[in-house]
């Protein structure tokens, strides 16, 4: 079964002394992906949505309604998603990554 594992951006661990005590700390997080077909659209979405949610939750200590913290959770989310796509190594999730939000996907293979 294929699964990526990623820790937290290093500017999260930093950050971790100000989140509040007794917060979860989870420094990593397994995604599995072998159920997933990386060559369909859908498969490819569908792995990006369980790598955004495990970012979130790796990086959840940080989720503030503390301006400054909540910076720090935004990039933190956006480097944990970033790294997990990189460290899973497949052209079409690197594309759909990439067109996020400019409403198009681009995949190849």
């Amino acid at each position: 079964m294929k699964s990526v594992k990623f820790l937290i951006p290093v500017a999260a661990l930093a950050l971790s002394s100000v989140a509040a005590a007794g917060s979860r700390d989870a420094s990593s997080v397994v995604v599995r992906y072998g159920d997933l077909n990386l060559e369909s659209r859908a498969g490819v979405a569908g792995l990006h949505k369980r790598l955004s949610n495990a970012a979130q939750s790796v990086c959840g200590n940080l989720n503030s309604r503390i301006l400054g913290l909540n910076d720090a959770y935004d990039r933190c989310v956006q480097e944990a998603l970033a790294n997990s796509v990189s460290a899973v190594g497949n052209s079409n999730l690197t594309n759909f990554h990439a067109s996020k939000g400019r409403g198009t996907v681009v995949a190849s293979n």
